[in-house]
């Protein structure tokens, strides 16, 4: 995710909205189930068992927080303070829910398993806290409202999506892509970061707007800060699947990569200006 792709302040919040909307109509319109994932199949029975392990909780990573983030995301779209706010926040429900139904096929297709249990991912965990503090937001007076859509802004787009899915994409392509293995699943990435492109420059303009308020600036920089060792559990964790312990391969650095992608996301937010 580059900077470029946060979408410009020459026009409106509504303008900007009803033109992601407009573009996730067009450009958003991908079936999980046209993937080709025949390769993919072949190529994960030929793999090393430290190497198919080791897919198989990354995978679970990623269909976790694709699905808790489906099932938490209609806060949001509440909060939006325009029609055409909320009609591009309503996109990113239907993709969350794709980008579930694939890594569910994948699993079925492919790794030929249920996803196991234990991946950690604590980040992912406060999203029920989140949620119902934004829907209790909605009762509340505008300052309120704002301030709940600052911090959901920060927690799913600013973090979740903009830092923790962004790093899983370079680790597949590290990890797999890379050696030319699993075609559909860089397919399905390609799509999933797509929508997820939207999704999160429209969340780092907002931020970068609302930061124009000291009390904002303060929370954001605060649920980034509190947020970082909960974001580095992702790849420090010790990986277990089937009670076995699996290597993680060298290629993950994945440390490195949420780190660079947390401070990328903090000068996105605050510009150069940012105090480490």
């Amino acid at each position: 995710m580059t900077e470029e792709l946060i979408p410009g302040l020459d026009k409106s919040t509504s303008e900007v909205a009803w033109n992601l909307y407009r573009k996730a109509i067009r450009f958003g319109t991908w079936d999980p189930e046209a993937i080709d994932l025949s390769q993919d199949k072949k190529d994960f029975e030929s793999l090393d068992q430290d190497l198919r392990d080791y897919l198989i909780h990354f995978c679970t990573g990623f269909l976790d927080a694709e699905e808790n983030v489906a099932l938490k995301f209609c806060p949001w779209i509440m909060l939006g303070s325009t029609t055409e706010e909320q009609a591009f926040l309503s996109t990113q429900l239907l993709e969350e829910f794709k980008h579930t139904q694939f890594f569910m096929r994948y699993f079925s297709e492919v790794l030929g398993r249920e996803r196991i249990s234990g991946v950690k991912n604590l980040v992912q965990q406060k999203l029920d806290d989140r949620a119902r503090q934004m829907l209790d937001a909605l009762e509340a007076g505008p300052e309120e409202r704002e301030a709940a859509l600052v911090e959901g802004l920060t927690h799913y787009q600013g973090i979740i999506e903009g830092v923790q899915a962004m790093s899983g994409y370079d680790v597949y392509e590290a990890v797999y892509g890379s050696k030319g293995l699993f075609p559909g699943l860089k397919e399905g990435f390609a799509r999933i970061k797509e929508d997820e492109g939207r999704h999160v420059g429209f969340g780092l303009r907002m931020l970068k707007l609302l930061a124009r308020n000291p009390k904002h600036a303060e929370r954001i920089r605060a649920i980034y800060d509190e947020y970082l060792p909960y974001i580095l559990i992702r790849y420090d964790q010790q990986v277990i699947v089937e009670g076995r312990e699996v290597p993680t391969p060298p290629e993950v650095q994945g440390r490195e990569r949420l780190t660079k992608l947390f401070d990328r996301r903090l000068k996105d937010i605050f510009g150069n200006l940012v105090n480490n």
